[in-house]
C-alpha cells in the first residue's frame, strides 16, 4: 500500500464524508432509542420524512447552484480564452475564435470591449455590429474584414493592414488610423472630423459623402479615391495626393488645397469657392461645372486643365 499522502487528499470532500457518516450514526441511533423493540417501515418514514425533505430540498438548492456557479466560472474562462485566440496571429485561430464567439453571443455582448489585439490576424473577419470600442488592434492584419455598423469608438489601428475593409456605418468618434493601410476601404457617408488619419495611406478608397469639413489631412495619399459629394469645407489639403480621383459634386468651399496633387482628378460639378489652390497641381483635371467664385487660383494652372465647360470662373464670369 502507498503512503498517506495528505497533500493529495481533497480536504472538502473528506470533512463531506466525515460529516454524512456521523449523520447517519446519530439518526440511526436516536431511532433505535426511540424504539427499542420492533418497529415498521411506517415507523421511519414517520420519523425521518419531515428531516429528509427539507434536507434533500437544502442539497438540491446547493448542487444547483453550485452547478450555476461552476458553469458561469468555465463560461468566463473560455470566453476569455476565445478572446485570446482572437489575438492570435494565426489567421485560422483568429477566424475559428470569431467563429465561436458569435455562437455564444460573446461578440455583440461588448465582451470585446478594450481587447487588445495588437498583431491579430483577422482578415476576412465578419465583426458587423462587434463593440470593440477603446480596443487596440495595433499592426493587425484586417485586410477585407467587414466591421459594418460596429462600435469602434476610440480604437486604435495604428499601423494596421486594412485594405478593402468595409467599414460603412460603424461608429469612429475619436478612431486612429495613423500610418494605416486603407487601401480600397469603404468608409461612405461616414462623419471623420474627429478621426486621426496621419500618414494613413487611402488609395482606391470609397469615401463618397463623408464629413471631413474643417479637418486636418495634410499629406494624405487618396490617389484614386472617391469623394463624391463629400463634405471638406475649409479643409486643411496641403500636399494632399488625390491624383485621378473623384471629388464630383464635393464641397470644397475655402478648402486650403496648397501643394495638392489633383492631376488626372474629376472636379466636375465641384463647390471650390474661395479654395486656396496656390503650387496645387491640375494637369488634366475635369473641371466642368466647378464653382471657382473667388478661388486662389492663377490663369497658368487653369491652362492646364482637362476642361472648364460651364465652370465659373475665379472672378465670377461662366465658361
Amino acid at each position: 500500500m502507498g503512503k498517506f499522502n495528505l497533500k493529495t487528499v481533497n480536504i472538502t470532500r473528506m470533512v463531506g464524508v466525515v460529516f454524512l457518516f456521523l449523520a447517519l450514526v446519530f439518526g440511526v441511533s436516536g431511532f433505535l432509542n426511540q424504539h427499542p423493540g420492533r418497529f415498521t417501515f411506517s415507523d421511519v418514514v414517520e420519523d425521518f420524512y419531515a428531516n429528509i425533505s427539507s434536507e434533500l430540498f437544502s442539497i438540491a438548492t446547493t448542487v444547483l447552484l453550485i452547478d450555476y456557479l461552476n458553469e458561469r466560472r468555465e463560461n468566463q474562462r473560455r470566453k476569455e480564452l476565445l478572446i485570446r485566440e482572437l489575438g492570435s496571429t494565426s489567421n485560422a485561430i483568429a477566424l475559428r475564435a470569431v467563429a465561436e464567439l458569435k455562437a455564444e453571443g460573446w461578440l455583440t455582448d461588448e465582451s470585446l470591449r478594450g481587447a487588445n489585439l495588437v498583431e491579430a490576424n483577422l482578415s476576412h473577419a465578419v465583426l458587423s455590429s462587434t463593440s470593440f470600442a477603446g480596443a487596440c488592434f495595433e499592426r493587425a492584419q484586417l485586410n477585407h474584414v467587414d466591421f459594418r455598423e460596429a462600435d469602434l469608438t476610440g480604437v486604435s489601428f495604428e499601423g494596421a493592414q486594412m485594405e478593402e475593409t468595409d467599414l460603412r456605418g460603424a461608429k469612429l468618434a475619436d478612431a486612429h488610423f495613423a500610418r494605416a493601410d486603407l487601401t480600397g476601404v469603404r468608409l461612405t457617408g461616414q462623419d471623420l472630423r474627429n478621426v486621426n488619419l496621419f500618414g494613413a495611406e487611402i488609395n482606391n478608397a470609397n469615401l463618397d459623402e463623408v464629413n471631413l469639413s474643417e479637418a486636418k489631412i495634410n499629406g494624405l495619399d487618396l490617389r484614386g479615391s472617391s469623394l463624391r459629394k463629400a463634405q471638406l469645407h475649409r479643409a486643411k489639403l496641403h500636399f494632399v495626393n488625390l491624383k485621378g480621383g473623384t471629388l464630383s459634386e464635393a464641397n470644397l468651399e475655402k478648402a486650403n488645397l496648397n501643394g495638392a496633387n489633383l492631376a488626372g482628378a474629376y472636379l466636375n460639378w465641384t463647390n471650390l469657392r474661395g479654395a486656396y489652390l496656390f503650387n496645387a497641381d491640375l494637369t488634366g483635371a475635369d473641371l466642368s461645372g466647378a464653382d471657382l467664385t473667388e478661388a486662389h487660383v492663377t490663369p497658368e494652372q487653369l491652362a492646364t486643365v482637362k476642361s472648364l465647360k460651364k465652370a465659373t470662373l475665379p472672378d465670377g464670369t461662366k465658361q
